[in-house]
């Protein structure tokens, strides 16, 4: 089975070759490595282009959505991984992510367990899985049950049904995409440790007000739901 990951990045051009070489370490091989480079002002673009197996696109900054979506369409693969450029993939995040796949063949996507990691690449515990339950909608209007966004392989197809990511959200688009496709379709996860999330100061995560207002404003789309 064929997998796409897209890398994103804007101005993480230092952090690029590790969550590259963590691409490129998988026990299954990404058919396909696409870097989207947000207008970067740094060696973004410079840092994609050692890698011949890499194919860089470069964009207006349009912001995390429409990078993703950039990717996405360009995308070839059944299933597809997103990374930021900050953080890594463990060596089995693919060869997870398909097995899980195997075990629910009618899922929309699958998600793993992921650990914090030191700016310096140190790593720290994982965290434990927080499950989707029996009515995975439910649970996940609860909270993002998924947490990082690099533990989740999509299918491909599913994604594209649904347009994508919202690029009118600056932030919690992976949160807002959850919310759509556990409303109409199947949610499953593991327990391999699938992804390095890299602790920095730049974390969009630690801008406490915006994670509010972007999650109340993904919450309120649903009311009707």
């Amino acid at each position: 089975m064929n997998v796409t990951l897209v890398i994103t990045s804007y101005n993480h051009g230092h952090f690029l070759a590790e969550a590259i070489e963590s691409a490129l370490a998988q026990t299954h091989p990404f058919q396909q490595i696409l870097v989207v480079d947000d207008d970067s002002t740094d060696d973004t673009a410079a840092v994609a282009a050692r890698y011949p197996q890499v194919v860089c696109i470069r964009q207006p900054n349009r912001g995390l959505s429409a990078a993703r979506n950039s990717g996405l369409r360009e995308a070839r693969g059944d299933f597809v991984v997103f990374l930021d450029a900050d953080d890594r993939l463990r060596p089995e995040a693919v060869e997870a992510g398909l097995r899980c796949f195997g075990s629910s063949p009618g899922a929309s996507f699958v998600y793993g367990r992921y650990r914090f990691i030191q700016p310096s690449g140190e790593a720290m515990p994982a965290a434990p899985l927080r499950a989707h339950g029996a009515d995975a909608y439910l649970n996940f209007l609860r909270g993002n049950c998924v947490e990082m966004h690099a533990t989740v392989m999509y299918r491909r197809e599913s994604v594209l049904e649904l347009q994508g990511f919202d690029e009118e959200l600056r932030a919690c688009e992976d949160y807002d995409l959850y919310l759509r496709i556990a409303r109409r379709g199947q949610v499953a996860s593991h327990e391999t440790v699938v992804a390095d999330y890299r602790r920095h100061e730049s974390n969009m995560s630690r801008d406490a007000r915006l994670m509010l207002l972007t999650s109340l404003a993904v919450l309120e789309r649903q009311r009707p739901y």
